[in-house]
């Protein structure tokens, strides 16, 4: 029986009809049953509103959230800088979002169900097909970037590939997200060219040329072909910034790229190794004649002067030159050959060009043998002085003494000072040799007052370097006041050319070594370029004539005339004069008819050690 009859006869104690109705109560049945229907059909009603009623709020609430959902993806899509497709594994296009339908290649409409190869041409096609493909099968992200022409204009795109967990038609499918990186890229290879290349002249900078030089010497190796690097250096170029200033110096090296830029071919390679100096790839050479060839068009490209502002500059070049084959295989040694070239042609008076040679490289390894040996030559006490006597003329009395360096090196042997002075001056060793000499030279005066030799007079050379050092005149001073010597028993030697290095400098110095009692004497007189003007401002005390007059007496009339334009000269400032290299008595006899004060040379004494000049002459 119904529940809802159920409970209405129960409230009329009529539930229990296991026995007849009463006639008397039927009529109440009726009414209750009629109630109970009447109540049923209120309660159908109410649900079925009920239902209605959930049934519209439901499908409000649905439309709620189907527009708020599809709200935010077209937000997030508009927002989004990238297309979204959703292909199978066959590249059909299943599904596209995009904010701007102009980033599409094709209207969206025509990109729906079909395949790449039915959009992009032949090759982008294939490309992305297999991209798909081993996207899927390796099951994880896979990144690639392409060209797409896009309304004419080539655009660059990077597309990531994912594979999804969604199979449609039994089919797997891929979520391909593409990027225009149009903008990055441009960015991208502006930074790279800037990292590769000289801001100045545009040209590939070391880094780039390195590699280009890398590529050259794998591309011989597989033709079996021949290949020359060139390192150029303009001459002087410090002089030009010194002087003129760095703006002249930078324009100059712009016009220098251009004319370089007219020598090369289209597979070589011009760049700037730096500062002043550039580097010349040429591939495909056929022999070294050939390469001759090129060098001297390098050079006479710099045969006409550079116009620049008011300035007209004739400008020189020093190059070196390596030819390198298949059996060239380490490119930090074909440029340091190279330069080794470079700095050959340099040395023999700049303008030229040198080849790399492997006599050349020997002399550069005895050379870096000797500076690496330089270093510790004072600690092992590998110098030594001699003394050579200067001489009289007069009376052929000894006045005085040259001290002369010597080097001998355990494994090298003996070395002469034209060869380790300058490696001395270039390394940065000169000065402690300066300080050795000067402090040997005091500890032996010292020693021979100690042993009552008579006194005498010790020259010490300066270094052309050394004179340049605001601080030289005070420390070799001190060195001598430390050893209680009377500055009056130590001379002091400077060649002309050392007073060119630091002028100003120079002669701050030598002005303060007169002025505490020290004698200076120039040395090598004639060999320079401002001997007038330096006699004439009374800075010296000595002219010391040099042996390359000396030695050609009775044999060039040139030199004998200039030795005697020297005494002259001298006599007329006070000066006294020194001959060096006297070895015959003619040159002897000739420098005492025409007035020299004095002398030295193996006529009277070669140079010896403190030992034998004291036994043989201050006693």
């Amino acid at each position: 029986m119904h529940r809802l009859l159920k409970r209405q006869l129960k409230k009329f104690n009529l539930h229990n009809l296991n026995s007849p109705i009463p006639p008397n109560r039927i009529k109440e049945l009726l009414s209750v049953v009629s109630q109970t229907y009447t109540e049923l059909d209120e309660y159908n009603y109410t649900l079925e509103r009920s239902l209605t009623i959930s049934s519209e709020e439901m499908n409000r609430l649905y439309k709620q959230k189907t527009d708020s959902f599809n709200s935010h993806l077209q937000a997030i899509i508009k927002a989004m800088p990238d297309i979204m497709f959703l292909n199978d594994e066959d590249g059909k296009f299943l599904e596209v979002f995009v904010s701007h339908e102009n980033d599409l290649y094709i209207p969206k409409e025509f990109l729906l169900n079909k395949y790449y190869k039915d959009i992009f041409p032949t090759k982008l096609a294939n490309f992305f097909q297999k991209s798909i493909t081993k996207a899927i099968k390796e099951k994880r992200l896979n990144i690639v970037e392409y060209d797409l022409k896009i309304y004419g204009k080539t655009r660059h795109f990077e597309a990531r590939i994912m594979p999804v967990e969604l199979s449609l038609q039994e089919k797997d499918t891929v979520i391909v997200i593409a990027r225009d990186i149009t903008k990055t890229k441009k960015t991208e290879n502006r930074l790279k060219y800037i990292a590769t290349h000289d801001s100045l002249t545009k040209l590939p900078n070391r880094f780039l040329f390195q590699k280009k030089l890398k590529n050259a010497l794998k591309k011989v190796k597989k033709h079996n072909s021949m290949g020359a690097l060139f390192f150029l250096d303009i001459d002087r170029f410090k002089e030009i910034n010194d002087n003129l200033g760095h703006d002249i110096g930078d324009t100059l090296l712009i016009k220098s790229t251009k004319r370089l830029r007219n020598v090369i071919c289209p597979d070589s390679t011009v760049a700037r190794f730096g500062g002043d100096e550039f580097v010349l790839i040429i591939e495909n050479i056929s022999s070294k004649q050939e390469v001759k060839e090129i060098a001297q068009k390098i050079m006479n490209q710099f045969v006409k002067p550079f116009k620049i502002h008011k300035y007209l500059l004739d400008i020189t070049i020093s190059v070196g030159i390596s030819i390198f084959d298949k059996n060239s295989e380490n490119i930090t040694q074909l440029i340091k050959q190279t330069d080794m070239a470079m700095y050959h042609a340099k040395s023999l008076g700049r303008d030229n060009c040198q080849f790399f040679t492997d006599e050349l490289a020997k002399k550069a390894y005895e050379k870096f043998m000797l500076e690496v040996s330089l270093k510790n030559a004072i600690e092992k006490e590998e110098f030594y002085l001699v003394y050579q006597p200067q001489v009289r003329l007069k009376d052929n009395k000894i006045i005085g003494l040259e001290a002369l360096i010597r080097w001998e090196n355990r494994e090298l042997g003996a070395i002469p000072p034209n060869r380790f002075i300058p490696i001395a001056e270039r390394c940065g060793f000169i000065e402690s040799i300066t300080d050795w000499v000067t402090e040997s030279v005091c500890k032996q005066i010292r020693e021979w007052n100690k042993e009552g030799c008579k006194p005498i007079r010790i020259a010490i050379n300066l270094s052309r370097k050394e004179l340049g050092k605001s601080d030289m005149a005070k420390r070799v001073s001190d060195i001598v006041k430390e050893y209680d010597i009377d500055s009056s028993r130590v001379e002091f030697e400077v060649t002309e050319s050392a007073l060119l290095e630091n002028a100003s400098e120079a002669f701050k110095n030598i002005a303060k070594l007169r002025s505490l009692g020290f004698v200076v004497s120039i040395d090598d007189f004639g060999t320079g370029y401002s001997s007038l003007s330096n006699l004439k401002d009374l800075l010296f005390d000595k002219l010391k004539i040099d042996r390359s007059f000396t030695k050609d007496i009775q044999i060039d009339s040139g030199d004998e005339a200039i030795i005697k334009a020297t005494i002259a000269l001298a006599k007329s400032m006070n000066l006294k004069v020194i001959a060096e290299g006297v070895e015959t008595k003619e040159q002897l006899q000739f420098l005492l008819d025409y007035g020299c004060d004095e002398m030295q040379g193996y006529l009277y004494s070669p140079p010896l050690k403190a030992e034998l000049i004291s036994k043989k002459f201050l006693y």
